[in-house]
């Protein structure tokens, strides 16, 4: 329930700008909002490995150490965008260096939160990840609000939303630091970095056709399709809690075939639904973001289609970290690379981009569920004959 709240918070950030910026303004911040959800993913890897190094080992307590490297990565990540940033104006169009500059303030705060993500779900805490969840989307919305009525467009949302989010996170604080004491423990560099590069495939692959979309196509047309992205990402990340949730199971040997099977389970019912409540809300979709983006109403249920079959390959990613098996993300990566190739020819309009995506996404779909089937053979393996 907090992811979905969550979910339509971070929506509603969307919604008020895309009404206050209109098409071409739109597109520019949504390719910088792609971006920005790239720079996150140390974060997110961060998470996954506090969370699993907790769940295998909940008597540990070394909070506090996991959430100092947190600090560490955040740092690290905000810096590194201020140092791509000529090539952010050169190859997104951004208009200002002041939109570029708090793009990289607003990523510290974000991928601080991860690390505090990890210890909560690793601890199991559910209710407290929720609610975080949500203060952090919550943030996101009220400084969308703020820019829209201040007329201080994109350089104001990303500001607000960098202070916004920092007084959220440093709240966690006080929710997690007292349970913690110190540990001699702490995630290793060269673990960190395979997680890294395993959710950074994932999510570069639901982010990277917004950016190829703003690079190839005209402004307008880039944004109509940063419009039709967000169904992609609400059906992405609206059943993002299935892998939060399963993650900690997928890592006890003796819970991992049930987490797994019930999983698939229920991100294909919620699939099924999100797909047909695209199919048939389409004529919604001018009345909630306005009459310019009519254009893709026919098309929202592909939208809807791809971001489903991301939130499958999630699943299989997580699994595959569960068990130090990263098959199914180097795939991932020679997928993207396959995109990109592919958009660069094949980009004449909205629906050619978003073909070529789809593509892709069935592609990874149908190995995810190849690598699932056979990690539930493993797993039902006896220990001894497990390799």
């Amino acid at each position: 329930m907090a992811t979905f709240a969550a979910g339509l918070l971070g929506y509603g950030f969307n919604l008020v700008l895309s009404h206050a910026l209109g098409p071409p303004g739109f597109g520019e911040l949504s390719a910088l909002l792609a971006v920005a959800i790239l720079a996150s993913v140390p974060g997110t890897a961060l998470q996954a490995g506090i969370a699993r190094r907790i769940a295998s080992a909940p008597q540990r307590r070394d909070d506090v150490a996991l959430l100092g490297q947190a600090v560490i990565v955040a740092v690290a990540v905000g810096c590194g965008l201020l140092l791509v940033g000529p090539l952010l104006r050169a190859g997104l169009g951004v208009q200002s260096w002041a939109n570029v500059l708090w793009l990289a303030a607003s990523v510290v705060p974000t991928t601080l939160s991860f690390g505090f993500l990890g210890v909560l779900q690793g601890r199991r805490r559910f209710v407290a990840l929720g609610w975080l969840l949500v203060l952090v989307q919550g943030a996101r919305l009220a400084a969308s609000v703020f820019a829209a009525v201040s007329g201080t467009g994109i350089a104001g949302a990303l500001g607000a939303t960098t202070v916004l989010t920092s007084v959220v996170v440093a709240g966690a604080v006080f929710s997690i630091a007292p349970l913690s004491t110190r540990s001699r423990v702490a995630v290793w560099g060269g673990v960190l970095a395979r997680d890294t590069i395993a959710m950074l495939g994932v999510l570069l692959l639901s982010n990277l056709d917004l950016v190829l979309a703003r690079h190839y196509l005209h402004s307008h047309d880039a944004g109509l399709y940063a419009a039709g992205n967000l169904v992609t990402k609400a059906a992405f990340w609206g059943p993002s809690f299935v892998s939060t949730v399963t993650f900690p199971r997928l890592s006890i040997p003796h819970e991992r075939q049930a987490a797994l099977t019930r999983g698939v389970i229920v991100l294909g019912a919620i699939a099924v639904v999100t797909t047909a409540a695209a199919a048939i809300g389409a004529p919604l979709v001018p009345v909630v973001l306005g009459g310019a983006y009519r254009p893709i109403s026919g098309i929202a249920w592909l939208f809807a289609l791809q971001g489903a079959a991301l939130a499958a390959v999630l699943l299989g990613v997580y699994a595959g970290l569960a068990v130090h098996n990263r098959t199914l993300s180097a795939l991932v990566w020679v997928v993207a690379a396959g995109e990109t190739g592919a958009v660069a020819v094949w980009h004449d309009s909205v629906r050619e981009v978003l073909a070529v995506v789809l593509c892709g996404s069935g592609t990874l779909l149908a190995a995810a569920c190849w690598q699932q089937r056979a990690l539930l053979r493993w797993t039902a393996r006896p220990a001894g004959e497990r390799s």
